[in-house]
């Protein structure tokens, strides 16, 4: 039978950060303010990771010992000669950055908030996929030309996300919105088309193409510009809610 570390090790780790506290409270070169804010992240922390160590899934005990060297290194820095000696700014990023950790630590040892997270991550992917498609299909060539001028952060974003990157999430936050609000432009426009026989004709006559073409063109654009505004709304929304799993 496997013994699983990473629950002892977690706890290990919150009770580390909770020491910490204390002994940040006996403190005399920071100023109250400021103590008692690293007091507050240092406890809040320490819960995070109580609570995930009751609700393992994934034995990550690399992780799990990362984190342990970081807690202790924190607890054993609590002093005023360390802070003294490390720096002020530097103390202060270890506490910030271990809170983070504690937040998205737990996509590394649940594996049910991984799959959430890869449930959105895909639907932006596919999102922004089939944007790429429908700016092909459409009949504006700047929906074109602002597809390229995306191509590369678009996948810069697909990259750093598949490796849970905050960069990544910037860029989805950066890229998405445009896709968004051209399939809903697209909606609107190739509505107006198939509501309006004098629009279909026209098109009809300026493509080449039979009025019955021109309609089920434009019902399939629609349909595509639905799903894309479906896709990238969920996905961004997802990405949003699942913040703390990027570093």
């Amino acid at each position: 039978m496997h013994y699983v570390k990473s629950p002892e090790i977690l706890r290990e780790v919150a009770e580390n950060l909770e020491k910490a506290a204390e002994k940040l409270e006996k403190v005399k070169v920071l100023d109250e303010k400021k103590k008692e804010k690293l007091i507050k992240l240092l406890k809040d922390a320490s819960r995070n990771f109580m609570e995930l160590s009751a609700n393992v899934e994934v034995d990550n005990v690399e992780m799990a010992e990362f984190l342990r060297k970081r807690s202790v290194e924190i607890k054993n820095n609590c002093s005023d000669r360390d802070i003294e000696r490390i720096g002020e700014k530097e103390f202060t990023n270890k506490i910030e950055r271990m809170n983070l950790y504690s937040r998205t630590a737990f996509y590394d040892f649940q594996r049910s908030m991984l799959l959430k997270l890869k449930r959105f991550y895909r639907a932006f992917i596919f999102g922004m996929a089939l944007y790429f498609v429908l700016a092909g299909l459409s009949t504006r060539p700047e929906l074109a030309i602002t597809a390229l001028i995306l191509a590369i952060p678009t996948i810069l974003a697909m990259l750093s996300l598949q490796r849970r990157g905050y960069t990544g999430l910037m860029l989805a936050y950066a890229v998405a919105p445009i896709p968004i609000i051209q399939s809903a432009m697209l909606i609107r426009l190739f509505y107006s088309v198939v509501t309006n026989p004098e629009a279909i004709r026209k098109a009809a006559e300026a493509l080449g193409k039979s009025e019955g073409f021109v309609v089920a063109y434009s019902y399939a654009v629609i349909v595509l510009s639905f799903v894309d505004f479906l896709l990238l709304s969920y996905g961004l929304y997802g990405l949003a809610k699942h913040r703390d799993a990027f570093l």
